[in-house]
């Protein structure tokens, strides 16, 4: 059983999972920053490989790509499109993301190989 302190706040759930998700893709994306967080809804400002600023949103629905142009965000405002993963989303917005997945799954392939 988990520790009280180990636990997510309700509050800060989506913001804690939109951070994790988006530090265990860095490989794939140059910077990010948490625009915004409530109990339903966390918003980042992710700049792509390719050097093109985009929001992304999480949910309960999941995923979700906003255009910069809509800030400041409407948090009722949901765009059509939804994707379970990030890594579902940064692929369809960024050729340099798949790429980027790609060389670092192989290089970790490798190291496994590679006897030591």
């Amino acid at each position: 059983m988990s520790s009280p302190a180990q636990q997510s706040k309700p509050s800060t759930f989506t913001r804690e999972e939109l951070e994790r998700a988006l530090s265990e893709n860095s490989y794939g994306i140059s910077s990010f920053d948490i625009t915004s967080s409530s109990p339903l809804k966390a918003t980042a400002r992710v700049v792509l490989l390719e050097g093109e600023p985009i929001l992304i949103s999480l949910s309960s629905r999941g995923f979700q790509l906003h255009s910069p142009s809509e800030a400041p965000m409407d948090p009722d405002h949901d765009s059509e499109t939804v994707f379970e993963t990030i890594e579902q989303l940064l692929q369809t917005v960024s050729p340099q993301y798949e790429s980027a997945r790609r060389n670092t799954l192989l290089a970790k392939l490798q190291s496994l190989a590679d006897p030591a």
